[in-house]
């Protein structure tokens, strides 16, 4: 009896394992949109998973899981982002690394904790030095030397107040003075007489102020010494300093990006000191400081990453058909039909010994069920047969399931189209028939060629972002498959 009391509860206890797993399941379904609308995608990414866990074969379960896995990685990877501004690398890279392993092809969160994880590295090894430091370090400053501007190192760095009105010679002088800078003049520069008035200007604004007032220009030529000449094109062009930089793009997705923006420099900029590296993606530029930091500007500028968009793709082998029969079916119909309920009587006299004169008295009906003339007249209630049919009960429920044949994900920049094609590539054969030359022994030539169609699903999805919270999908859709053969 014990045995037996064990096994029943056993039993009671698996048939409501399911019906707890699938309460448990729309329990963490409800949380899980109530975090999405307070767009909290990580928190909603967790319940959706819970939920999909217990109940795994629930499609709507799993498209609300797929749904916000892009937002959910999104999430983590934007406070990466701001934990590494601010300093807290370790944090950071925490992030990122459950960024990626909520959604695995994040790119921007494996790149981010790439980035993060070097840097892990090199604050914990330094670099050991080498013998050939001191050589690698003169020849670093050379190459600095040469790809940048020489750059002022004044030792004094006061504030400079200065009312003069004297040659232009003796302000640059003064100036160069107070903030303890050598001053060189060209010699076919000619001074003149000018009026300066700076109060509380650093050195770099009252050179500027000096040579605006002036007519002049000046360039550094070491870190203490500048040399100043006359405003003319030409001294420009024999005085201008050349500086060469390497500007890497990466945000380009289309190779005439590239050209587009060397264009774009050469016309602004005007120069044409500019060479474009399509294999790196890079553009090296050679001009005056001005041009280089104009074009740092603009490439800073269109040098933008485009928005992504995530586009979920199911694909399903839809049967839904569902029946539902519940209810009582009354009889809609009746019949009435007629029935022979009359007797005939007849009597028969006799006599018998020992008891007298009697009559005995017989009843019969009418074997065949039918009534002629003679009963007509005889007609009552209990002639008539009425037959109604039984009402009838249904209790019946039925429901189809739905089969996901393919569930692939399309990825696409802003502006540019992405194809998913399912199926297979079907060759169409096309050709053209030219006869022969009769009498002259010239066979006919017959020219074939082969088209490969593609057939079966095909998507063409070009997305449009509309500021940060709008976007336009132009989906173009084509569904085939070969008639005959």
């Amino acid at each position: 009896m014990k045995r037996f009391t064990r096994l029943l509860a056993l039993l009671l206890i698996f048939s409501t394992l399911p019906a707890v797993a699938t309460d448990k399941a729309k329990a963490f379904y409800k949380q899980g949109l109530e975090a999405e609308e307070r767009q909290d995608y990580i928190t909603a990414y967790n319940f959706y998973h819970q939920a999909y866990e217990l109940k795994p074969t629930d499609i709507q379960y799993r498209a609300s899981f797929e749904r916000v896995r892009f937002l959910a990685s999104a999430a983590h990877v934007h406070k990466g982002q701001l934990l590494e501004k601010s300093g807290k690398l370790q944090e950071a890279l925490t992030e990122f690394e459950q960024g990626v392993a909520i959604d695995p092809s994040s790119f921007i969160a494996q790149q981010e904790a790439n980035k993060v994880r070097r840097q892990l590295e090199q604050a914990t090894q330094p670099t050991p030095p080498t013998t050939t430091e001191a050589t690698q370090s003169a020849l670093h400053k050379r190459m600095e030397e040469a790809g940048g501007p020489v750059e002022l190192a004044p030792i004094a760095n006061t504030p400079i107040t200065l009312k003069l009105s004297a040659d232009s010679k003796t302000i640059y002088e003064t100036i160069g003075k107070l903030a303890g800078i050598n001053v060189l003049f060209d010699p076919d520069y000619t001074s003149r007489v000018i009026r300066v008035e700076l109060n509380g200007v650093n050195l770099q604004e009252a050179l500027e102020i000096t040579a605006l007032e002036s007519k002049t220009f000046w360039r550094p030529v070491t870190p203490n010494t500048i040399f100043v000449a006359a405003d003319s094109p030409a001294k420009r062009k024999e005085l201008e300093q050349s500086v060469i930089r390497t500007f890497y793009l990466t945000n380009l997705s289309q190779p005439n990006e590239l050209q587009d923006l060397v264009n774009i420099l050469r016309t602004l900029l005007d120069t044409q000191r500019l060479q474009q590296f399509a294999s790196q993606q890079a553009i090296v530029v050679r001009g005056t400081p001005d041009q280089i930091a104009l074009a740092e500007k603009l490439i800073d500028d269109l040098d933008k990453s485009r928005p992504e968009v995530v586009v979920d793709v199911v694909i399903m082998q839809v049967q839904r058909n569902k029946l539902r029969d519940l209810g009582i079916t009354p009889p809609t119909n009746a019949s009435v039909a007629l029935v022979d309920n009359t007797v005939t009587s007849t009597s028969t006299s006799g006599s018998n010994v020992g008891t007298g004169n009697g009559s005995v008295t017989t009843t019969t009906g009418n074997a065949t069920g039918t009534i002629n003339l003679n009963t007509l007249a005889h007609i009552n209630a209990t002639n008539f047969q009425v037959t109604i049919p039984p009402a009838t009960a249904s209790f019946l429920y039925n429901d189809s399931t739905t089969k996901i044949l393919q569930q692939p994900q399309i990825r696409a920049l802003d502006g540019q189209k992405a194809s998913l094609k399912i199926g297979q590539r079907v060759p169409v054969a096309t050709g053209s028939f030219q006869p022969g030359i009769g009498g002259v022994g010239i066979n006919p030539l017959v020219n074939t060629q082969f088209n490969y169609i593609d057939v079966g699903v095909n998507i063409d999805v070009t997305p449009r972002v509309h500021g940060t919270d709008q976007v336009t999908l132009k989906v173009a859709m084509d569904i085939s498959a070969v008639d005959s053969y």
